[in-house]
């Protein structure tokens, strides 16, 4: 009604117009209306405001005016009509310049819509019905049809225009809730004890974990199944022996994560934990981060306004627009991660319409970029080339650099800055192992080298899984936390799924893999923790014994050299020809050994030009390619990032009834990703279980673990 009301005002022209036509007075008509619409102009112009619909309206009633001078007898005659005309041409035109008219005057009445792809289609759809309906009254008056053909063109019209905007606003969030998931069924029924569990979860990486964590605290019965003797996927940290003048030493490394995000009161991971009452069990120190480019090092203060103050000094042109994108950002992060209040630290959109009707007023930035790509954001502030690259410059935490990402996927990487990344001490599995602790207290079990042979379906449901060795374990529901396209190319069966979804499957690319290199040095590096060598070969050096002398012998570090490899050059490192598992013989090949370590050399090469010396102090070394990552965690191509974006998974339900993804497959990569993969998954099947009060009995003692 206020868009509708907005655009009555504008036309009071008009209807000056039209008063002063139908007593006979052409040119005082003519006249009136461009007096009233310059008057009108001026005042928006005072305002520094441009509506389509006004500058057009000024430009009929001066064709108008000038074809009255020329001609005032057959002007004044056809002036109605032509008038009509002349505002259907503007309503369509328009449309030409990608500025819907009526989108002026409804930007007033909806703001915290007005930049989304939904507003600008439904303001085209009422600026094109507008038009069209200038243009049929324009007809019926030419042709002299009677007046009650005019009424009945305006009357659907208004209606539309009344009460269209607000009908096509709920129809547009309705099919964006509906089309969060690629599938849709019902949750399964728990109200029953029977089978040999309620869910069983393939694969104890984080996202299988967090789903099975969330379920068993909630008192449902659940099973994890992994092939891995240590659980937590990517997420575990392993001991290496060593000798050092004679004498045998003790290395820790850490397999994948080592700088953890969601750290944080009301974060993801302190919310998990805060749930399951196990917060105390780890403790958490502050990573901090080293940039090194060819200009020199950058090392970011832990405030993340003096980081961008930094950066605008490095960058003085572009030293406004810096501090506004970091401030545009910091908006999105809060107003995505507040939508966890409630919810454990888990963030999500609304489940209802209300509530999506109620989002945009109440987290407005997030609203407006959390699905647009990162890149345009940053575009809006800073175009400085070594600007960007520093701002990018934690990118490679989510992939290599060949896709585009969301701001919803690249702003939580914003938190290192905002809240700050930690590692556990102890290693990273001790954030897995804290998870097994949880689950196995609520009566949950964690099988560790019982590899998932077949995801068992009946009548199109998922109902349970058979082992490596043939046992068959029944459930009422299964999360896959296994490599996405494996679960359907190998534990699902492909009569279970549709042909679309199979060749979607087939057609995506995991994503990227890469190649590390983990030493054991006998020296304290002058670096940051976390130090990122994002010029030439693009290589991170994660050295978490500075944060965690315990993994070191006195005296000495670990370093953990890493470089991602693109999806394309991961599959080079695999037998040339063959298929299956013939990278098991390949990697024991001489060929690939060379491979391998001149690939390794060259990493400590790039390595050398921070660290001068650094071969001379390597006491221990082990070097993972693609092949690695696919041998530990049965990956496809060795992805340490699951599928690429455009194979992910909308939501988390498959096409098969009661099987749900957690991991790389739904969110996305790392840690906190999926977490919040497993919290939806576990969402999925039981709906509401987020939001319920933690399940775990008052004073319930925890095991404690030893740390692998």
């Amino acid at each position: 009604m206020k868009t509708f009301l907005a655009v009555k005002i504008t036309l009071i022209p008009f209807v000056v117009f039209y008063a002063l036509l139908a007593r006979g007075m052409p040119a005082q008509a003519i006249a009136g209306g461009f007096a009233l619409t310059a008057a009108l102009e001026l005042w928006r112009l005072s305002r520094r405001e441009i509506f389509v619909f006004e500058i057009g309206s000024l430009a009929i009633f001066a064709g108008l005016g000038a074809g009255y001078a020329v001609a005032p007898a057959a002007t004044g005659a056809n002036a109605l009509w032509l008038s009509l005309a002349g505002q259907g041409i503007v309503a369509l035109a328009s449309l030409a310049l990608k500025r819907p008219w009526t989108s002026d005057y409804s930007r007033t009445a909806f703001p915290d819509n007005a930049d989304t792809p939904q507003f600008f289609m439904i303001n085209a759809a009422l600026s094109g019905l507008w038009g069209v309906l200038f243009l049929a009254l324009a007809a019926a008056r030419a042709l002299g049809a009677p007046g009650f053909v005019s009424v009945a063109i305006l009357i659907p019209g208004a209606a539309l225009s009344i009460f269209g905007p607000k009908l096509a606003i709920r129809a547009a969030l309705a099919r964006m809730l509906a089309a969060r998931e690629t599938f849709h069924w019902d949750a399964p029924d728990f109200d029953d004890e029977s089978g040999d569990c309620d869910v069983a979860i393939v694969g104890a990486g984080i996202g299988g974990l967090s789903a099975a964590a969330f379920l068993a605290d909630a008192g449902y019965r659940v099973q994890v199944f992994d092939q891995h003797a240590l659980p937590g996927g990517y997420c575990h940290h392993y001991p290496r022996k060593a000798h050092y003048q004679g004498k045998p030493i003790l290395y820790r490394f850490d397999a994948g994560p080592h700088d953890f995000s969601g750290v944080w009161e009301g974060g993801t991971i302190i919310g998990l934990l805060k749930r399951l009452g196990i917060a105390d069990r780890i403790e958490w120190r502050r990573v901090d981060h080293s940039y090194i480019t060819k200009d020199g090092r950058i090392d970011p203060p832990r405030d993340w306004c003096d980081y961008a103050r930094m950066l605008g000094a490095k960058f003085p042109e572009s030293a406004a627009g810096i501090m506004a994108l970091f401030e545009e950002i910091a908006a999105i992060f809060e107003d995505m991660f507040s939508t966890g209040a409630g919810r454990s630290g888990i963030p999500g959109l609304p489940a209802s319409l209300e509530a999506m009707l109620a989002f945009p007023n109440e987290h407005p930035h997030g609203f407006k970029w959390m699905g647009r790509p990162f890149d345009e954001l940053v575009a809006t502030y800073v175009s400085d080339p070594g600007a960007l690259k520093v701002i990018y410059a934690l990118s490679g935490y989510l992939h290599d650099g060949s896709e585009t990402l969301t701001c919803a996927q690249m702003v939580p990487i914003f938190g290192y800055y905002f809240k700050g990344g930690h590692y556990p001490v102890g290693g990273s599995g001790r954030f897995s192992l804290a998870l097994v602790e949880a689950i196995e207290a609520r009566g949950g079990a964690v099988h560790l080298k019982t590899p998932v042979k077949r995801i068992l379906v009946k009548n199109g449901a998922a109902c349970g899984v058979e082992l490596g060795h043939g046992r068959v374990v029944s459930a009422k529901a299964v999360v896959s936390n296994a490599d996405f396209q494996r679960t359907f190319s190998e534990l699902v069966g492909a009569k279970h799924t549709p042909a679309g979804f199979r060749a979607r499957l087939a057609a995506a690319q995991p994503a990227c893999s890469a190649f590390t290199v983990q030493l054991g040095v006998d020296y304290v590096p002058d670096i940051k923790p976390a130090t990122h060598l994002i010029d030439g070969a693009h290589i991170g050096i994660a050295a978490m014994s500075l944060v965690d002398p315990s993994a070191a012998p006195d005296g000495h570090s670990i370093l953990n050299l890493i470089r991602l490899v693109p999806n394309e050059k991961a599959r080079t490192w695999f037998p040339p020809k063959g298929g299956g598992d013939d990278w098991r013989a390949w990697r024991r090949s001489e060929e690939y050994e060379r491979r391998k370590l001149a690939f390794g050399d060259e990493m400590i090469a790039a390595a050398e030009t921070l660290l001068p010396g650094l071969r001379a102090h390597i006491v221990y070394r082990a070097d993972a390619s693609p092949v690695t990552y696919a041998r530990y965690d049965w990956s496809s191509a060795g992805s340490i990032y699951g599928p690429s974006s455009q194979g992910r998974l909308k939501g988390s339900k498959s096409p098969v009834r009661n099987l749900v993804i957690a991991g790389g497959g739904t969110v996305g990569s790392g840690v906190e990703a999926v977490i919040i993969s497993g919290a939806e998954a576990a969402e999925a099947l039981v709906p509401g279980i987020l939001a319920r009060a933690p399940g775990a009995k008052a004073g319930q003692a925890l095991p404690t673990h030893t740390a692998a």
